[in-house]
C-alpha cells in the first residue's frame, strides 16, 4: 500500500509532533544514574581537552579498569556542549530529543528495506519510537545503550541494502559497526546478527548457481520443511538456556532473584512487556506467520534467521530487553499490517481495532512514565532534585576547582555533574579523570580469556594491587572522621584523597555525616543539601 505525500506529511508531521510531547520532561533535571556518570566524563573531556581515562587501548571500548563503558557517548556530548556553549545537562536535552526524533527515521528506513508498503513503514516507525523502552531513554538521560539500541535499526538497514550496493554499503557497514562497538558492550549480541546475514547471502548465491535447487531436488527438501526446521530452530534455541541455565545465569538479576526457572520466565515476560508495551501480543503472531509464509523473499527469511540466532540471549534479560526491540518491532508490524488487510463487511471495524491498538500503547507508555518518575515516593529519586541542584550551583560558584569533594548521597555522580568540583564519586572513569587514582600504580591483570562468556558480559581486566574507589567511598561514610584511627580520617588527609568538603544529603544518614555534624563547619544549608567544610573545626 502506498500514502499519497500528502497523508505521509500529514502522518508523520503528527508522529513527530506526539514523540516532541510524549519526551516533554515531566521532571525539572536530568534522569538517570548511568546519564550522571556519562554527563561527569563529558565534563572532564570538556576541561581538560583529552580522554584521562584512557590507559591503555581497551579503556576506549570501556574493557579496562577505571574506564567502565565505551567513549562514544561522552565525546558527543562534550562535542555538542562545547559546540552550542551550553552546560551539559541542557545539551543531554536536546541529545535525548535527536535520538527520539532520529528513532522515527531509522525505524522507517529498516521497514522500507524490508517492505514497499508505506503502512508497514508507518507502523513500524510509530511502534519503535514510542515503545517504553525508547521514551524512558530518550527522555533527559544520556544512557550510552541509547544511542546503541536506536542505531541497530540503521545497521539492519544498512545490511539489507548492501546486497544491493555491495562496496559502498558494506564499507559502510564496517564503519558503522565500529561505531557501535565505541557505543556500548551490546555490540556482541550484534555479531549473530551479522553472521546469519552472511550465512544467508551465501546461501542464496549458492542458490543462483544452481546448487542447493539441485540439493533440494535430490532430497526431497522442499519449502514446508524449511519451515518446519525454522520452527525447530526457534524452539531448541529458546529451551537449551532454560535446561542448561547457561545464558539465564549471565544476568545480574538472576543471581539477585535467586528463582527457578519458571520464575525466572515470568520474570521475563514481565521485563518484556514493560519495555516493549501490549504491542507484545502480536509479536508470536507475526513471527508464525513469517515461519509458514509461502515465498518468503531474502528480508523476511533475514528477519527470522536473525532472531534465531539471538532468541538463545533473550534469558539474559538486563541487556536483551534492548537490542530485541528492533525485532520485536517488525514482528509486531508484520501482525498488524495483516489485520489492517483485512476485507470485513465494515472496514471501519479494522481500523478502528487499529486506532485503539496504538492508542493504547501510548497510554501504556505514559503510564510508566508516571510512576518511573511523578508517582515516586523513593527519596533515591530517578532524576536531580532541585535541592541538589542548588546546592551544586552554590559549590560551583563558591568552591575553588582545585579543592575536592565527597558526596554522601545515594547516587555520588549527581552533584559533581553539576558542582563541577572534584568529588570522589566511587566511578572508574571520573574518579581517573579527575585525579582520586594515579594510573601508573595500578596493576592490572587479565581475568577471562576470549573464549570465555564472561569476557563479554563482566570486565575481562582487574586491577590486583587497589581497591577500587566505590569501596573507598563506602568504608569513608561508613566510619568516624574525628577518630584518629577511622578510614575516613586517614583518607581525608592531605596524602590521601585530600577531601576538604563534604556535599551531605539530608534525606541519607551515615555515621560518616553524624560525626561531621559534630564537629564540622557548615558553609550551606538549603534543607536538602548541606555542604560542610572538613578542614576546619
Amino acid at each position: 500500500m502506498h500514502f499519497s505525500s500528502r497523508t505521509k506529511v500529514i502522518l508523520f508531521g503528527l508522529l513527530i509532533a506526539l514523540n516532541l510531547i510524549i519526551r516533554y520532561p515531566s521532571v525539572p533535571h536530568e534522569v538517570g544514574d548511568d546519564s550522571f556518570h556519562m554527563h561527569l566524563v563529558a565534563n572532564s573531556l570538556s576541561e581538560f581537552g583529552y580522554a584521562k581515562w584512557w590507559i591503555h587501548p581497551a579503556s576506549i571500548l570501556g574493557s579496562y579498569p577505571y574506564s567502565t563503558s565505551p567513549s562514544a557517548v561522552p565525546f558527543f556530548l562534550s562535542g555538542l556542549s562545547q559546540l552550542t556553549g551550553i552546560d551539559v545537562e541542557p545539551t543531554i536535552l536536546l541529545y535525548s530529543v535527536f535520538l527520539g526524533l532520529f528513532s522515527i527515521c531509522v525505524a522507517y528506513l529498516m521497514a522500507g528495506a524490508i517492505y514497499d508498503d508505506d503502512r508497514f513503514k508507518f507502523f513500524v516507525a510509530f511502534i519503535f519510537s514510542t515503545s517504553q523502552g525508547i521514551v524512558t531513554f530518550t527522555t533527559w538521560t544520556a544512557h550510552a545503550k541509547t544511542l546503541f539500541i536506536i542505531s541497530l535499526p540503521f545497521l539492519i538497514f544498512l545490511l539489507l541494502k548492501s546486497r544491493i550496493f555491495k562496496f559502498r554499503l558494506s564499507a559502510l557497514t564496517l564503519l558503522f559497526s565500529i561505531l557501535l562497538l565505541l557505543t556500548h558492550h551490546y555490540i556482541y549480541f550484534v555479531f549473530p546478527i551479522i553472521l546469519s546475514f552472511i550465512l544467508l547471502t551465501v546461501i542464496y548465491k549458492l542458490n543462483e548457481g544452481g546448487f542447493l535447487k539441485r540439493v533440494t531436488e535430490s532430497t526431497k527438501f522442499n519449502e514446508n520443511r524449511v519451515n518446519l526446521l525454522l520452527l525447530c530452530g526457534f524452539i531448541v534455541m529458546f529451551a537449551i538456556p532454560f535446561f542448561t541455565r547457561t545464558f539465564m545465569e549471565l544476568d545480574p538479576q538472576m543471581g539477585r532473584s535467586g528463582g527457578g526457572r519458571y520464575q525466572w520466565l515470568f520474570s521475563m515476560i514481565i521485563a518484556y512487556t514493560r519495555y516493549f508495551g501490549v504491542s507484545l501480543v502480536l509479536v508470536i503472531g507475526g513471527l508464525v506467520y513469517l515461519i509458514f509464509k509461502k515465498n518468503r523473499g531474502f528480508e523476511e527469511n533475514f528477519l527470522l534467521v536473525g532472531m534465531i540466532s539471538v532468541t538463545q540471549f533473550l534469558y539474559i534479560v538486563t541487556y536483551a530487553k534492548w537490542f530485541i526491540l528492533p525485532f520485536f518491532t517488525l514482528f509486531t508490524c508484520v501482525a498488524l499490517t495483516n489485520i489492517a488487510k483485512l476485507t470485513t463487511k465494515s472496514k471501519k471495524t479494522v481500523n478502528t481495532f487499529i486506532i485503539i491498538f496504538l492508542l493504547f500503547s501510548i497510554i501504556f507508555t505514559g503510564y510508566f512514565q508516571f510512576i518511573n518518575f511523578l508517582n515516586d515516593p523513593d527519596p533515591r529519586k530517578r532524576y536531580l532534585e532541585d535541592g541538589v541542584y542548588e546546592g551544586a550551583i552554590w559549590s560551583k560558584e563558591s568552591i575553588s576547582k582545585d579543592k575536592n569533594m565527597i558526596s554522601g548521597s545515594y547516587v555520588y555522580s549527581r552533584f559533581p555533574s553539576i558542582s563541577g568540583v572534584p568529588t570522589l564519586t566511587g566511578k572508574g572513569a571520573p574518579d581517573l579523570a579527575y585525579g582520586f587514582v594515579d594510573p601508573d600504580k595500578l596493576e592490572i591483570k587479565q581475568i577471562y580469556t576470549f573464549t570465555s562468556p564472561k569476557f563479554y558480559f563482566s570486565d575481562p581486566y582487574k586491577a590486583v594491587n587497589h581497591s577500587y574507589t566505590d569501596s573507598h567511598l563506602l568504608r569513608i561514610l561508613k566510619s568516624d572522621i574525628n577518630n584518629e584511627r577511622s578510614f575516613a580520617y586517614r583518607l581525608t588527609a592531605p596524602s590521601a584523597f585530600n577531601i576538604t568538603y563534604f556535599a551531605e544529603d539530608t534525606d541519607f544518614n551515615n555515621v560518616f555525616s553524624q560525626s561531621v555534624q559534630k564537629s564540622k563547619n557548615c558553609l550551606y544549608d538549603n534543607g536538602k543539601i548541606r555542604i560542610w567544610d572538613l578542614q576546619n573545626a
